[in-house]
């Protein structure tokens, strides 16, 4: 039997990072949640600091040996609180949003083995505007760059690059929370709704399984249907 694969999941204590790692765990690969927080997972540090992303890979290396799946779930969930012009707001989502991706795949690549996976949680935001999203969603677009060029620069050595781009997910209190918006998003969908953690987690699980081995440098929706079919008012 070969190897299980180990998986290192970031952002692994928010409702997509659980779902991600009960997705990949029922898979029987050994999964490495990180957290900001020590007590929510199995390596801990800020993945805007150069130094922690360093220890925190180490760390799985020293335990593990390798890294044969990394998925860049962490973001910046703070949008709508801010319009498009507070350079301090852009500056900070960009970095725990994007280059903390950047950050933590240049740390693992070396060591991930051919046939190794890097899938980056994007957003439907990086190609569809949204009111006083601005931040976030340049951020998204960013990563999607940022996976499309990594794609690029590690095919020679058979590591493959994809994302995922959610639309809205659904959440306990989302109807009551957004109820407008809910029902926008729900209508506008041929499937009537909006998605789940469990369908987003499915959706990283294939692109980094062999499933998908002759497919790098995409970008998967996961919105239901959103985005071909229907707007938000």
């Amino acid at each position: 039997m070969a190897d299980a694969r180990v998986v290192l999941i970031t952002g692994a204590s928010g409702s997509l990072g659980r779902a991600l790692v009960s997705a990949f765990a029922g898979d029987g690969d050994v999964v490495v949640r990180q957290s900001r927080h020590a007590d929510r997972g199995d390596v801990s540090g800020d993945l805007t600091s150069e130094a922690d992303v360093h220890a925190m890979v180490d760390a799985v290396i020293s335990r593990h040996g390798r890294i044969d799946v990394v998925i860049n779930n962490a973001a910046d969930q703070m949008i709508g609180e801010t319009g498009p012009f507070d350079a301090e707001r852009w500056a900070a989502m960009l970095d725990a949003t994007l280059l903390s991706a950047v950050r933590l795949t240049s740390a693992a690549v070396p060591h991930m083995p051919t046939g190794s996976a890097v899938v980056n949680v994007s957003s439907l935001a990086a190609s569809v505007a949204f009111p006083v999203a601005a931040p976030y969603a340049a951020a998204k677009a960013g990563l999607e760059a940022f996976t499309r060029s990594l794609a690029l620069e590690l095919g020679e050595r058979s590591i493959r690059a994809n994302a995922v781009a959610p639309g809205l997910i659904e959440r306990e209190g989302l109807a009551h929370d957004w109820p407008s918006g809910y029902e926008a998003w729900s209508v506008g969908t041929p499937r009537g709704r909006v998605v789940t953690v469990d369908e987003v987690a499915s959706a990283v699980r294939f692109l980094a399984s062999d499933a998908a081995s002759g497919i790098s440098g995409v970008v998967l929706a996961v919105d239901a249907g959103w985005s071909t079919s229907g707007r938000i008012p």
